[in-house]
């Protein structure tokens, strides 16, 4: 792995909170409108007619889709491994010095211009892209022996 598929993982760990909230929506919006109990139902639970369900959630899961369940199932999965990449790549961050976090997090994930990272850091900027080098070298080794980042699809990154 190169400083440059590192560079490009951080910059992918910024919109991971982004698109679990995007997935989670999707979520939402799917059991809204498939999973709310319809109004002509009566909701006591007592049998109006001999032979009709009378339990309201049990006739609403009966009449969702399969590709309802299958892509909320899908959803929910995609979430859990962005999870858990999230906390790899951040594990992997935490191993990094102080000052290489800093620059890092402030130039990858909050995408501070270098004016503002060298004063945040107290460094010439100069010095900053150069530190910045270093912690993405190290950061490129982490990330490669880490299983569940080196082995993750991040796509066209």
């Amino acid at each position: 792995m190169d400083k440059e598929k590192a560079a490009k993982i951080l910059a992918f760990y910024r919109t991971i909170d982004s698109e679990v909230q995007l997935n989670d929506r999707m979520i939402a919006g799917m059991e809204d409108e498939y999973y709310s109990a319809s109004g002509g139902e009566g909701m006591d639970g007592m049998p109006k007619a001999k032979g009709k369900i009378s339990n309201p959630v049990q006739n609403i899961a009966l009449n969702i889709p399969d590709w309802v369940r299958e892509t909320i199932k899908m959803l929910h999965k995609q979430n859990k491994t962005l999870i858990k990449i999230k906390v790899e790549i951040f594990k992997e961050l935490n191993r990094l010095t102080y000052i290489e976090r800093v620059i890092v997090v402030s130039c990858y994930i909050e995408e501070q211009k270098w004016s503002q990272i060298a004063e945040s850091a107290k460094y010439s900027e100069r010095q900053c892209r150069n530190i910045r080098k270093t912690a993405l070298e190290k950061l490129a080794v982490y990330f490669k022996r880490n299983k569940a980042v080196a082995t993750h699809d991040f796509g066209d990154l």
